[in-house]
């Protein structure tokens, strides 16, 4: 009951503060000509398998909205494992819903990168336009010019400076921002607005994304925070044949904003706190959520939606208000999803068969991979700094507008040389990379990385412990 009070509470404050703030702003629409360049867009799920049906939930369901808007197939590029829509787990195979009894929002889409294609040098080509850099795929990249728009829509697990693919190496803050950097260089493009889904996403930007660039981007949450997976199955959430959370809270709100109003009128702006606020508030339960965050060039907050991704005779619904919109919603912080996911599937296994003992054993390993993470980093640590660093080691964050690491190629040596030693991370046991951003930042070298690892896991105990 409190958390219900506090909820609409917190909604009618929000609503009546960014009313307050458009009528102080007293600022008009940037009606952007389009007609003379072109609209690209790049939609990238960077995860696969079906306990992540969220992310290419989300893809396939911006894919519909753009469509929707009058981009052609051959101007929108598709990044995803296409591994969920007929996974033997999928209650309606063929279909993919990005909310409860929501519509197929497979049909029609592209499959321009799907399966091991979906990496990062393939994601690096099409930003580039380079066709020599493409392996695999559909070939299609972004033909741009310098009159063209172009928006780029990622959903995934993240860290610290990194966004997670499904095969091969991450996406790395410093990496990305030299893709887009020399994009602008060339004049290939005249404004790109970039949404990114996933926990840390703040972390890709802050201190890294300059504001003269002409690039504007909203994310998830900010550079130390997980974001949250939405639509999630509890009781009364979902149908009961769900196991998995149909979609994530920021993807959702700024999708079904945009399927609700006039992206002929609506601006960035009004996008950007509209999807604030519901994030936030999220299920009522604004200790369990996230924020949402711009970086850039924020002039562009007031260019309009339709310049990017625009508008369809059915955008708008019918007697629609933003108080229909907001509604609380189940939520579940991305790195448990998988935990969530496998605890379902344990208590839907019928008793006895040998698929229940098989979710069992995976169950079991998951909890112990964690246990062996959070064990194993913890003693890294502490032996590695005194008592009364390590404790703050663990969390500090670098002041604003400051990258998360000040050297990109020992933040990688140290990963990597952690999960040489102590298998792999998985993206539950990601959230602790700041912890090694802070061993860069401190002036940890390889050789005392090494020496560390080797101690808290020598190999005679290593065990199955890659779970990912």
């Amino acid at each position: 009951m409190n958390h219900f009070i506090i909820f609409w509470v917190a909604l009618v404050a929000s609503l009546w503060l960014s009313f307050t703030m458009t009528m102080l702003e007293g600022m008009s629409p940037t009606h952007e000509v389009v007609e003379s360049g072109k609209r690209w867009a790049i939609l990238v799920a960077g995860s696969k398998d079906y306990l992540n049906y969220r992310h290419q939930a989300d893809i396939c369901h911006a894919y519909q909205i753009l469509k929707n808007g009058g981009l052609k197939d051959e101007n929108i590029i598709v990044f995803m494992y296409d591994d969920i829509a007929f996974h033997p787990e999928n209650p309606r195979p063929g279909i993919i819903i990005n909310k409860p009894n929501g519509p197929n929002v497979y049909e029609g889409v592209p499959k321009d990168y799907t399966g091991d294609d979906v990496n990062i040098h393939n994601f690096y080509g099409v930003i580039s336009g380079n066709r020599s850099a493409i392996h695999g795929g559909s070939g299609k990249v972004v033909e741009s010019g310098p009159n063209d728009f172009i928006f780029i829509y990622y959903s995934d697990h993240g860290a610290p400076g990194m966004l997670e693919m499904p095969t091969g190496h991450p996406v790395m803050a410093n990496q990305f921002l030299d893709v887009l950097k020399r994009k602008h260089v060339a004049n290939g493009y005249k404004k790109m607005v970039i949404y990114i889904e996933a926990c840390e996403a703040g972390s890709m930007f802050e201190g890294l994304l300059p504001n003269n660039m002409n690039i504007y981007v909203t994310t998830a949450s900010n550079a130390t925070e997980s974001s949250y997976g939405g639509y999630c199955p509890f009781p009364e959430a979902l149908p009961p044949q769900d196991i998995i959370c149909l979609g994530d809270i920021y993807s959702i709100s700024w999708m079904e904003d945009s399927e609700e109003n006039d992206l002929r009128k609506e601006t960035l702006k009004q996008q950007y706190e509209t999807v604030r606020r519901r994030t936030l508030i999220g299920d009522g339960d604004i200790d369990h959520s996230s924020h949402v965050m711009q970086y850039g060039d924020t002039k562009l907050n007031n260019d309009i939606l339709f310049t990017y991704i625009g508008a369809g005779s059915t955008n708008v619904i019918e007697n629609s208000n933003l108080t229909t919109t907001l509604v609380p919603i189940t939520l579940v912080d991305q790195r448990d999803a998988r935990l969530l996911y496998l605890k379902l599937k344990l208590e839907k296994a019928q008793d006895g068969s040998n698929e229940k003992l098989e979710v069992q054993k995976e169950l079991e390993a998951e909890i112990a991979h964690r246990e062996h993470v959070d064990k194993s980093i913890d003693l890294i640590v502490k032996l590695l700094f005194e008592k009364e660093k390590s404790s703050t080691l663990m969390t500090n964050v670098p002041p604003k507008g400051q990258p998360v690491v000040n050297d990109w190629d020992c933040y990688m040596t140290i990963m990597n040389t952690y999960e040489s030693h102590c298998g792999a991370l998985s993206s539950y046991g990601r959230k602790y990379l700041r912890a090694f951003a802070n061993m860069c930042n401190a002036g940890i070298s390889e050789q005392q990385m090494v020496a560390a690892a080797s101690q808290v896991c020598p190999k005679e105990n290593e065990i199955a412990l890659n779970v990912v």
